[in-house]
């Protein structure tokens, strides 16, 4: 009965100052994790570090006009963002614009993928950062 008594004055009055030396650093942890968050977020929609060797990537616009909504078919195999417009490089996932996921036409069967998809859900095609860039 000592014993458990003598366990709850521990409690009671050691933990606290045990607790109140570590919530600082707790504090301190989870702000730090915070800003890791915040960096890797930010890192992932500027695409630094997807290819550090290559060349500057080009943004180029769409003419007005061309799209599907005016009968003109996107190049497919191209990644394409559905919001602007806007056509990038083969490898790029995000639009630099609207902070969006980019979209790419199957070379094979025409079907709509997002540019990250490893392959095409309808045919199987590889259409994701790992393919090649087409000759163009």
């Amino acid at each position: 009965m000592e014993f458990i008594r003598d366990a709850i004055e521990w409690v009671a009055n050691e933990t606290l100052g045990f607790g109140a030396g570590l919530f600082p650093f707790l504090m301190l942890g989870l702000v730090g994790l915070y800003v890791l968050w915040l960096i890797l977020g930010y890192l992932r929609v500027s695409q630094v570090g997807i290819d550090e060797g290559r060349e500057q990537r080009q943004v180029v616009a769409l003419p007005a006009g061309r799209d599907a909504e005016a009968g003109v078919e996107r190049p497919r195999g191209v990644p394409v963002c559905p919001v602007d417009g806007l056509q990038y490089p083969a490898g790029a996932r995000f639009c630099t614009r609207c902070e969006r996921d980019l979209v790419i036409d199957c070379t094979n069967c025409g079907a709509t993928v997002n540019a990250a998809d490893a392959s095409c859900y309808r045919c199987g095609t590889p259409t994701g950062p790992s393919q090649p860039a087409l000759p163009g």
